[in-house]
Formats: C-alpha cells, sequence, structure tokens
C-alpha cells in the first residue's frame, strides 16, 4: 500500500511539473508572436532612419560639388 501511495505522489509531481514546462513553453511563444510585430517596427524605423542619413550625406555632396 505505501509502495502504490509513493508511486502516485510521483506521477501526480511528475504531472504538474510537465504542465508547468507546457504553460511556461507556451508563455514563451505567446510572447515571442506578441513582440514580433514590434521588433519588425524597430527594425523598420532603423533602416529608415538608415536611408534618410544616407540621402541627406548624399544631397550635402551634390551641395558641395555645385558651389
Amino acid at each position: 500500500m505505501k509502495q502504490i501511495t509513493l508511486l502516485m505522489l510521483l506521477l501526480t509531481a511528475w504531472g504538474c511539473d510537465s504542465k508547468r514546462e507546457t504553460v511556461s513553453q507556451g508563455r514563451e511563444a505567446v510572447k515571442e508572436v506578441v513582440t514580433q510585430p514590434f521588433n519588425t517596427l524597430d527594425s523598420a524605423k532603423d533602416s529608415l532612419q538608415k536611408n534618410q542619413d544616407k540621402q541627406k550625406a548624399a544631397f550635402e555632396e551634390a551641395d558641395k560639388e555645385n558651389k
């Protein structure tokens, strides 16, 4: 009887750990899906800023050549 009780306790404890791991994995997946658009937006902003800086430098260079 004690062995059966011990076995049930071990299986219950293992099941809880498995559920916690599944919940943690689910939370990480949701976090990734939610933050992905924001990361994409930040990347687009950085790219736009770099392009604007390049254009500004090109205009300044052309302006210097014209003078």
